[in-house]
């Protein structure tokens, strides 16, 4: 990794072109899914962490100069402390505040413009220490690499899209300090990684691979004289830890040590990792000191084993949700999806390693120490969860980068044309990316919905003002985990189940949900519903349900709900507890005269109160209208007692003035019963509160003086 000679006056200008086109061609890829993103009027955001993040970051902006991680929407009833990356999250909010009248709109921009700005400077930092041609060839593979466009796509508002550029910067600084063994560098490179979790919330895995490169470098390179690796590295460990417990005391929790959020885990796992890592080295470079490092990792060490021990759980798929979105697997199990991740750097990466380590081990260049140690750390993560591949970017191409450009600097004119055009060729497929993606009608997948919760927003009633966090809502909504984020933000209702996972709070519900849209009968759910104080119930295409990935919905009330409006089946009697109140104007692409979305209001149901022949059949008919036209049969039965009383419990009332329910009755309840029989007019009230209805028109049977006194 040594630094290129001086360039010649003709290779600046070219320089400073090249890292223009290059920069243009980093913001085409990023853009270039622009007709799915504008679509009309509307504004279709990567789905759906970052439509949360609109909804965060006006919290924070309503909130400032305090930050207010509680949100009462989220896992209803009890509300949720949200993890994500404070500095990230007042990004976003600048980026609203810039752009008020369109929240969405605003936020579509946040990650090209932070891609676009980050990789301009970290081309500029790397040409300084490493030259032009490293840092151009980097900045070619982080402009076009899959996984990085996508990090910061247009559309995008999500916290991933520093880690490239975080991952990169860090083994860069402490490559340089490392070489120079300066401990000015060591402490900016523990100011970066402190201020990593601070922006991602996946920052503090850059630590292992940093830190398993201090003893690497102090075993390759003793020096007898000046500034020793271990001090290097406790300076590195020193500057994490505190800008980590700053930020821990100004935005976390610090008296927690759950390895997720920003809590004490954070400055206390920097410092155990590096200090240790410092004191090995110190010891391997038989220098003073090493007792005090090795001593003070220990104790910082031995409070995070519990947790240490449920991250590794996690890593490993443990957490329900992670078993099953897609940005959490294995790509050792889909090397498809890796090859469409990261493209020519898949074949790139394993030869750069290879490199890199010869020239380590040979001409020991510490400088490639946390180059070679980052990518495999990182690697090995991203193979057990796709999630760590933009991280994989970063380091890897760096690496690549650094390590190939100085193979070719040291072969022969004739093979190194032939293995620069070799290079070139495979990398010209990556130019795709910055090709404009044609529109497509179904690119979201969120689209369809978005009527529905507009609709819910205008018609159901506020449980709370949906901006204070000090308010506790009145009541929630029950849907699939994915309709989480845009329940908070386009219906401004609360959410039981989101696509949060790994803090217990969010398990919790999420399980809680679950429990509901698997219930095996209509009381189950009914008393689930009532729990959780859950007011609606909104279906929507269901696939695996979290944590029973392989149960089939056959025999729960979801699909009799979803595909039957909770009507009468040959298998199940009418609803009594669920009232459709909506159908959305958007049909399944398979099934057009069938709703995308149904929403169903949890009610008590009214009873209606007759008398017909002892043991009598006893059917009310009440006909619906939807808003799509359609007309719906609600047909509940029941049977009457031996005395020829029944009570028949009905979920819909008959009354039409209302604005919370699209789906009408066209007239009033008709009673059918042998002996018996009549209507009944049932009011909203009637039904969300068990009110008892007579039913006219039926005979009531005579009461004796006899019945009277017994």
């Amino acid at each position: 990794m040594t630094p290129a000679p001086l360039n010649s006056r003709w290779r600046t200008p070219v320089f400073w072109l090249a890292w223009a086109v290059l920069l243009a061609l980093a913001l085409s890829a990023r853009l270039a899914d622009w007709h799915n993103v504008f679509v009309g009027d509307q504004v279709e955001l990567v789905a759906t962490d970052s439509h949360y993040y609109v909804r965060f970051a006006h919290l924070q902006r309503l909130a400032f100069p305090r930050f207010e991680s509680f949100d009462p929407y989220i896992n209803h009833p009890t509300g949720a402390s949200i993890i994500w990356p404070p500095l990230h999250t007042w990004t976003v909010a600048l980026f609203l505040a810039l752009g008020p009248a369109d929240p969405e709109r605003a936020a579509a921009w946040v990650d090209p413009v932070l891609a676009l700005l980050e990789l301009g400077l970290l081309a500029l930092l790397v040409r300084r220490w490493l030259g032009g041609t490293v840092a151009l060839a980097m900045l070619a593979l982080l402009a076009l690499v899959p996984a990085g466009v996508m990090a910061g796509a247009l559309g995008n508002a999500d916290h991933h899209v520093h880690e490239p550029t975080l991952a990169a910067l860090c083994a860069l600084l402490l490559g340089r300090a490392l070489r120079t063994r300066d401990t000015r560098l060591g402490v900016a490179t523990g100011a970066v990684l402190g201020l990593a979790p601070l922006l991602t919330t996946s920052g503090f895995v850059l630590m292992p691979g940093l830190a398993a490169a201090l003893p690497l470098a102090a075993l390759l390179d003793r020096r007898t004289e000046g500034p020793d690796v271990g001090r290097v590295g406790l300076a590195m460990g020193l500057g994490a830890a505190g800008v980590l417990a700053l930020g821990v005391v100004s935005f976390g929790e610090p008296l927690s040590l759950a390895y997720h959020g920003l809590t004490s885990f954070q400055p206390l796992f920097a410092l155990a990792l590096l200090s240790g890592a410092s004191g090995l080295a110190t010891l391997l470079e038989r220098r003073r000191g090493w007792p005090f490092q090795l001593g003070l990792a220990l104790p910082c060490a031995l409070p995070l084993v519990p947790e240490l021990s449920r991250a590794l759980h996690h890593l490993m798929l443990g957490d329900p949700l992670l078993a099953m979105v897609m940005e959490s697997i294995p790509l050792w199990k889909d090397p498809e999806f890796a090859r469409d991740l990261l493209g020519p750097v898949l074949l790139l990466l394993p030869v750069g390693l290879a490199v890199a380590s010869v020239r380590l081990w040979k001409e020991r260049d510490v400088a490639l120490a946390p180059l070679v140690l980052g990518a495999l750390s990182l690697g090995a993560a991203a193979l057990l969860q796709a999630r760590f591949t933009q991280a994989l970017t970063g380091s890897g191409a760096l690496l690549i980068a650094a390590s190939l450009t100085g193979a070719l600097r040291d072969m022969r004119p004739l093979p190194r044309r032939a293995s620069t055009a070799l290079l070139v060729l495979m990398g010209l497929p990556l130019l795709s990316e910055a090709l404009p993606h044609p529109r497509l009608p179904d690119a979201s997948p969120m689209a369809p919905v978005r009527s529905t919760m507009a609709w819910m927003r205008e018609h159901t009633p506020a449980p709370s003002l949906p901006w204070d966090v000090h308010a506790r809502p009145a009541w929630g909504v029950v849907a699939q985990y994915d309709m989480g984020h845009l329940l908070v933000l386009w219906a401004e209702r609360p959410a039981v189940a989101t696509p949060f996972s790994q803090v217990p709070v969010h398990q919790r519900a999420n399980a809680q949900a679950t429990a509901v849209l698997a219930a095996t009968s209509e009381e189950e759910a009914h008393a689930l519903l009532q729990e959780l104080s859950a007011r609606y119930l909104l279906l929507t295409p269901v696939g695996d349900l979290i944590g029973r990935p392989h149960q089939p919905l056959t025999g729960t009330i979801t699909p009799w709900l979803y595909e039957h409006a909770g009507l009468a089946t040959g298998e199940r009697a009418a609803s009594t507890r669920f009232r459709l109140v909506h159908d959305s104007a958007e049909s399944r692409r398979k099934y057009p005269e069938r709703p995308y979305a149904r929403l169903f209001e949890v009610v008590k149901g009214a009873e209606l109160r007759g008398h017909c022949d002892p043991h009598a059949p006893v059917t009310a008919l009440l006909d619906l209208e939807t808003a799509r036209g359609q007309t719906l049969r609600y047909e509940p039965r029941t049977t009457a007692g031996a005395d020829g009383t029944f009570l028949l419990r009905v979920a819909y009332p008959t009354t039409r003035d209302t604005r919370e329910a699209d789906v009408l009755a066209r007239g009033s309840y008709q009673v059918q019963c042998p002996g018996g029989g009549g209507s009944a007019v049932v009011s909203e009230q009637a039904v969300r509160e068990g009110q008892r209805v007579e039913v006219e028109g039926t005979p009531r049977p005579e009461r004796s003086l006899h019945s009277v006194d017994e």
